[in-house]
């Protein structure tokens, strides 16, 4: 019975300790009776019932398990695979108890034991040696739990496949248990029997268990592949969208900045030109602006012509051959007011920005060597090197404090690559008498980008612009 009890009391610690169950106050007042029920049970079969003694410990541990389940609330299979793992335990550390007071207690036993003669276990020698025996039981289990490997319990049980290893193992047990007893009596084969058909279902639950597991994992692991890949061709498809409205957003804001700054010159020009025509008379000196022979680009030079005269900056323009021929049949006139307007804006800031006293912008439209072109000379502060350099691979701005956005010279680029054009920057050093840069889009068929400077040394070489040194003409 002591021995019972032990295995008994040691099974619910190590229960508890090893899924850290909190509520131990209710937990101990329901579990200490149950354990002291069984052991009672277990001497009553030992002493005056027929049923062999092998018999209870699994039917104990059995009923255990679901009275753990309800007690707990648990979940089944953590409390089978606990419970069992914690039954285990405890048998085994009543073994070692047990063998271990044995050995110290044998010397005494011995000098009054005939060899041969039966042990009477109702001695108080044997009463001491289980009371013993049932202490250290329990405080080998305390100090299982003070090994900071399971302080904080057993967390694998809390693992799905744990169970399936209880079942299996205790199902395994059953079964070899009935083969050690080939030589049992009669009237036991019947719970002989039981047992093997008790131990074979265990193992069954458990295999099954394990099989129904696997499928599922499997399953899952199929669900999950084919939402991976479902939304991995929803990310690329939204990707593919966002990147073609990017796309959209950045041609539309080209447009709409090209085109609102030359809508603002057109309907300022026009609501303006007669007193722009007046006021062409009061300036002494002064003769009208050269025509080109295209309304709406005269509109445009006569605007800025009247914007840089309120910003005190000189402006000249200079025609050479048929404007109309190159808006018919070299650049579209839209692409072509584009330009203008860009550039003499650039060329506005570049002024404004500096703070010399010679203040002047020239445009030069036409033909020249054989290729029409059209050209914006400042004298305003010079490119920034990186400016140039960056010029025509990413958006790039000199102004940006002032508003600049880099479209500008981006729309310039598309223009070129669209009629294979050259762009030609020419930089002097800046001086009070003279242009500092100039700006040439040239439709020579070559598609070219070429840096004319004072400072060829500063720039890194490129396949994507030429620098030619003005310092070779000097």
């Amino acid at each position: 019975m002591i021995a019972m009890a032990g295995c008994m009391f040691v099974s619910f610690y190590v229960f508890a300790k090893s899924i850290q169950y909190d509520d131990t106050a209710r937990y101990k007042a329901i579990s200490i009776p149950w354990c002291l029920l069984w052991a009672a049970i277990y001497a009553y079969v030992s002493l005056f019932s027929e049923i062999p003694i092998a018999l209870i410990r699994p039917l104990t541990c059995l009923t255990s398990v679901v009275f753990v389940f309800f007690l707990t609330r648990q979940k089944l299979e953590t409390v089978v695979s606990a419970y069992l793992l914690s039954f285990g335990i405890s048998l085994a550390l009543s073994y070692v108890a047990i063998f271990m007071v044995g050995f110290v207690s044998v010397f005494f036993i011995s000098s009054n034991h005939y060899v041969g003669a039966p042990l009477d276990f109702n001695q108080p020698i044997y009463l001491l040696i289980y009371t013993i025996a049932f202490a250290l039981q329990i405080a080998l289990s305390v100090l299982l739990f003070r090994i900071r490997r399971f302080r904080k319990g057993f967390p694998f049980i809390f693992n799905k496949f744990s169970v399936v290893a209880a079942l299996f193992f205790t199902g395994a047990i059953l079964i070899l248990v009935t083969r050690v007893s080939n030589h049992a009596k009669s009237e036991e084969y019947d719970y002989i029997a039981f047992l093997y058909v008790t131990g074979v279902i265990t193992a069954g639950v458990g295999i099954y268990i394990f099989i129904r597991r696997l499928i599922s994992m499997f399953q899952a692991k199929r669900v999950r592949q084919n939402t991976a890949d479902y939304y991995e061709k929803l990310y690329l498809e939204e990707k593919a969208k966002n990147e073609e409205l990017l796309g959209l957003l950045k041609a539309k804001s080209s447009v709409i900045h090209n085109f609102t700054d030359r809508l603002q010159a057109m309907e300022e020009a026009t609501a303006l030109q007669k007193d722009w025509d007046s006021a062409l008379d009061k300036i002494k000196g002064k003769t009208a602006l050269p025509k080109t022979n295209v309304p709406a680009i005269d509109n445009l030079f006569g605007y800025y012509a009247r914007q840089f005269k309120d910003e005190n900056i000189t402006f000249n323009l200079m025609t050479n051959g048929s404007i109309k021929y190159m808006v018919e049949n070299v650049v579209e006139q839209g692409e072509l007011e584009t330009l203008i307007v860009n550039h003499l804006n650039d060329a506005k800031k570049a002024v404004n920005v500096g703070d010399g006293t010679f203040r002047s912008i020239t445009a030069v439209i036409g033909i020249k060597d054989n290729h029409y072109e059209f050209a914006v000379l400042d004298s305003g502060i010079p490119f920034e090197v990186d400016t140039l350099v960056r010029l025509g691979a990413e958006r790039v701005t000199t102004y940006a404090e002032s508003g600049g956005s880099g479209i500008g010279f981006e729309t310039t680029f598309e223009t070129l690559r669209k009629h294979n054009a050259s762009l030609i920057i020419n930089e002097q050093e800046q001086s009070n008498v003279d242009y500092s840069k100039s700006v040439t889009i040239c439709f020579d068929g070559k598609n070219r980008y070429i840096i004319e400077t004072y400072r060829p040394d500063e720039f890194p070489e490129s396949d994507r612009f030429a620098v030619v040194s003005l310092l070779a003409y000097v």
